[in-house]
């Protein structure tokens, strides 16, 4: 298969320099990294960068996304992807605000932060979560698209959250800092230049620090960022050079997740801002490089290629911040030097050590090019990818343990980190190769479109820990159209689209088929849509099912010919999400600007199992059936510079376990915020500032895992200045 995918991308090359006299040019490689055109409200770029289908506008796109602006992210005063998303109330975060590790439910499917795709490779993402300091654009790609992304090495299926690193778009000299309450502080400078006879150089370096305590009481962060970009730009070439490296290193607190299923009720949510583990310490970063370029071979063929280097750790304890709340027996005790007295909310935690360190190599190279069948546009490309991933992890579970009692309302100042540290051993050593092949069909003066291609997927997967070994191929198909009956302004689409995930190995020795190995779970999304992109409105309307199979395990299984085999694991599971999804954003008025999404979702196991229990015809927890969140921006024309804006966020309840026993209450959050642009000495300067859950209110966010939920962040102060130079 491989060797047929190579030979028909090199016979095509000659199909391009005979059309070569008959074609249309392809686009000017203009001064710049991506295109910067934004919609009306200047939140969200026009075009997303969309792999081997190169940059399309939102319009033109056949799939769901939304591409976050530069400008959005420094007025949301957003410290990582996460505080971008909350936008998107259809996007769940399945661990805390302010947590270390952000992962995500899109549609109804987990996403992970190792899966973050940066600047079109997965693998290259910092550790735990990214940082909007080394941040361009942040896109966001709902459901499963092999496609687009390949295979995620996390296993991801519910999307693709996709991000670019900071670029010299523009000349540029900033100096900003924000303030947080509890005592937080982040300073950090911006500077970009275009130079050279035709602007052909660009060079872009910013790099911030920040200090002090927030989030949660007690909580001591100190993080770093820095990131560079060098480029050369004319109409015949393009090279990018760019490189990033973070820090975080956390002291005395964390946000916490908390499990309700052995105390079998919810109890009312804690205030936000309580500390359930202040002697935690721990630490994360990360070291990225990369280099891309594009060559134009001929008026209507481009080359391009890319290489990227990364390395991240983790040590302490940064993720787990677990709490399992049940009724325990009054004076409970665990070193004596305190005890509970079983009153409501009464919990167990512990704090534990762990460590990781990871190294990653990721490459691509192919062809993108333009060629007519008579009035019929083909914009043909062939795309190789490679990723190679050497991981070593804390031996077993990592240091021993320390637990301790504590309470949901009233938290101990019991435990302490464990005093040994863990061994970290070699745990995997992984490759990834892929072959895509896509042929963008266009007529009718781009009024009909199609979308045709394929991905060959090959992995090579090594477990170091268990000498398990897998490897094997899969083709995944996708098929679009596009259709603008009325104008350049609207269009509807129809697409169908495949993602990828890694076989499980059965690791328990008393199963039937302990050891097997299970081929790649292929999960399928059918959606159906339609956009509006005017000059003052953005309305974009989706319909979507996703079908995802899987394992499960069936505990009752007995095998007559042998009494040790006490459960059989197959790959029967089925679950299915499927929903609406409506956002808009656009100008009511020249000082008045709104923007929202709302999303209905139904999701279920169609056939699941876990710990014996049938969870056949349940809802996935963690997915609320109703999600909205609208917001307004109101430029006041007495007070020139001055703007103000609300967001308001409504989430519907959800389920907390898989057997849909346990619920979480819904919840309203309303968020206010400022800007204010003026000179001070003939310096550009803005000062903004955020109030975040401006009602304090007491909520469970989400759902972390079957049984946990995380606690709500509660009011959050943040002041922001920048001064442009």
């Amino acid at each position: 298969m491989k060797k047929n995918i190579l030979f028909l991308s090199l016979i095509a090359l000659p199909m391009f320099a005979v059309a070569e006299d008959n074609t249309t040019v392809l686009p000017t490689i203009t001064v710049k990294a991506d295109s910067q055109e934004t919609d009306a409200t200047g939140k969200l770029k026009k075009d997303a960068n969309l792999g081997i289908l190169g940059e399309k506008a939102v319009l033109d796109t056949p799939f769901s996304i939304q591409s976050y602006t530069e400008q959005a992210i420094k007025d949301k005063q957003a410290d990582s992807i996460a505080g971008i998303l909350k936008n998107d109330p259809g996007i769940r975060t399945t661990t805390n605000s302010g947590h270390l590790n952000e992962n995500f439910m899109i549609r109804g499917f987990a996403v992970t932060w190792e899966d973050a795709n940066i600047n079109g490779s997965y693998g290259m993402s910092p550790s735990g979560r990214t940082p909007t300091d080394i941040l361009g654009s942040a896109s966001v790609l709902k459901g499963p698209n092999a496609l687009i992304a390949g295979m995620a090495p996390g296993g991801s299926v519910g999307g693709v959250v996709m991000a670019t690193t900071k670029r010299a778009d523009k000349d540029l000299t900033q100096v900003s800092a924000m303030y947080e309450d509890g005592g937080y502080y982040k300073s950090g400078f911006d500077i970009a230049r275009r130079f050279g006879e035709n602007n052909e150089f660009g060079a872009r370096v910013s790099a911030t620090y920040g200090q002090g305590e927030h989030i949660v009481d007690g909580l001591e962060d100190k993080n770093t960022a820095a990131v560079l970009a060098i480029d050369y730009t004319t109409d015949q070439a393009k090279i990018n050079l760019y490189a990033y490296t973070t820090r975080d290193s956390r002291d005395g607190g964390s946000p916490a997740m908390i499990a309700f299923s052995t105390l079998e009720r919810v109890l009312p949510a804690p205030d936000g801002k309580l500390n359930y583990f202040p002697h935690l310490e721990g630490m994360q970063s990360a070291n990225y490089v990369g280099l891309s370029g594009e060559y134009k071979l001929l008026s209507n063929l481009k080359a391009f290629a890319g290489v990227g280097f990364n390395e991240r750790e983790y040590r302490g304890h940064l993720f787990g911040t677990r709490m399992i709340v049940r009724d325990l027996p009054a004076n409970y005790c665990t070193t004596g030097s305190q005890c509970l007295g079983g009153a409501n909310g009464d919990a167990l935690a512990q704090y534990y050590r762990v460590g990781s360190k990871e190294n990653n190599t990721t490459a691509n190279a192919g062809f993108e090019g333009q060629i007519f069948t008579g009035d019929i546009s083909h914009t043909l490309a062939f795309r190789a990818d490679y990723l190679k991933r050497k991981y070593s992890q804390h031996k077993g579970r990592g240091a021993a343990e320390v637990y301790f009692p504590t309470n949901i309302y009233n938290p101990s100042s019991e435990g302490h980190m464990p005093n040994t540290w863990p061994e970290v051993v070699p745990t995997a050593d992984d490759v990834y190769v892929s072959y895509s092949l896509s042929d963008q069909i266009s007529m009718l003066d781009d009024k009909l479109q199609f979308i045709l291609g394929l991905r060959y997927q090959d992995m090579n997967l090594k477990s170091l820990t268990t000498n398990i070994k897998l490897k094997d191929d899969k083709v995944s198909p996708s098929a679009a159209i596009v259709i603008k009956p009325f104008g350049e302004e609207t269009s509807f689409y129809a697409s169908y689209v495949e993602g990828l995930v890694r076989g499980s190995t059965v690791s328990v020795a008393t199963d039937a088929n302990y050891n097997k190995t299970f081929a790649p779970f292929e999960s399928q999304q059918y959606e159906i849509g339609a956009k509006y992109q005017g000059d003052r409105w953005l309305h974009t309307l989706a319909l979507y099912q996703i079908k995802k199979p899987s394992t499960l395990t069936d505990t009752t299984y007995r095998d007559p010919n042998d009494s040790t085999i006490t459960q059989i694991t197959t790959d029967g599971a089925k679950t299915e999400s499927k929903g609406v999804e409506y956002g808009f954003s656009g100008k009511v008025t020249e000082d008045l600007i709104v923007y929202g999404n709302l999303a209905y979702i139904d999701t279920e196991y169609k056939k699941a199992i876990s710990s014996g229990v049938d969870l056949s015809g349940k809802t996935i927890e963690g997915t609320p059936e109703f999600t909205a969140g609208v917001g307004v921006d109101y430029t006041l024309p007495f007070v020139e510079g001055l703007s103000v804006n609300v967001f308001v966020t409504y989430v519907d309840e959800q389920y907390l376990t898989a057997d849909n026993k346990l619920q979480l209450p819904d919840y309203t959050l309303v968020d206010l915020g400022a800007k204010y642009a003026t000179k001070l000495g003939g310096v550009n300067t803005t000062f903004r500032a955020n109030v975040d859950n401006v009602t304090d209110k007491k909520y469970w966010d989400g759902v972390f895992a079957s049984g946990f939920t995380t606690v709500g962040a509660g009011r959050t102060y943040k002041l922001g200045v920048s001064f442009d130079f």
